[in-house]
């Protein structure tokens, strides 16, 4: 079986602003098999939708019909530290990741009922953002950061080629403000 070319999934776009401040928190002191991800590309994966040897025609229309009637709120991700392995380097979530499990549920609900469904989900969600790709190591870098996402976005990505297309992108309702 043939890998695919194209590779569809939502997510959340790291701001460029905070991309450059995450590939500056990134230790220097990597392997010689690391390659570090240019910041822009940085993003944290919901799920995958679709894999396709040929661009998806109608993807994009699909989901915007999935999600014409509103999106659950953004939901605060805590981020604890960037850990090194064999994979790579990213930037992991700690504490209680309850509501972007909430928020995600709340995707796949609106999905389902127009035939899109999440792959590659066995191990369920774990919440990271991926900086680079090869085995690397260093000490884990303490890093403190909630991150609210504002958008959800449908990117394509070329599968090997580093390159990330933006088809769409939606404003996320605010998440609720808790009490004082």
């Amino acid at each position: 079986m043939m890998s695919p070319m194209f590779r569809y999934f939502l997510g959340f776009q790291v701001p460029a602003d905070r991309a450059g401040w995450l590939a500056r928190q990134l230790p220097r002191a990597t392997g010689d098999l690391f390659g570090a991800l240019n910041p822009h590309l940085y993003h944290l994966t919901l799920c995958t939708i679709g894999e396709t040897m040929v661009r998806h025609p109608f993807l994009r229309q699909q989901v915007a019909g999935a999600l014409k009637d509103g999106l659950p709120a953004a939901s605060p991700i805590p981020f604890g530290r960037i850990v090194a392995g064999d994979m790579g380097a990213e930037v992991t979530s700690v504490g209680s990741i309850a509501e972007i499990r909430a928020f995600y549920g709340a995707l796949v609900g609106l999905l389902a009922p127009h035939g899109i469904a999440p792959m590659h989900r066995q191990s369920g969600l774990r919440p990271h953002i991926t900086l680079g790709y090869g085995r690397c190591d260093f000490d884990p870098v303490p890093l403190a950061w909630t991150w609210v996402p504002r958008d959800l976005v449908l990117i394509e990505s070329h599968v090997g080629h580093r390159r990330h297309r933006v088809l769409q992108s939606w404003i996320l309702p605010s998440p609720a403000q808790g009490a004082f």
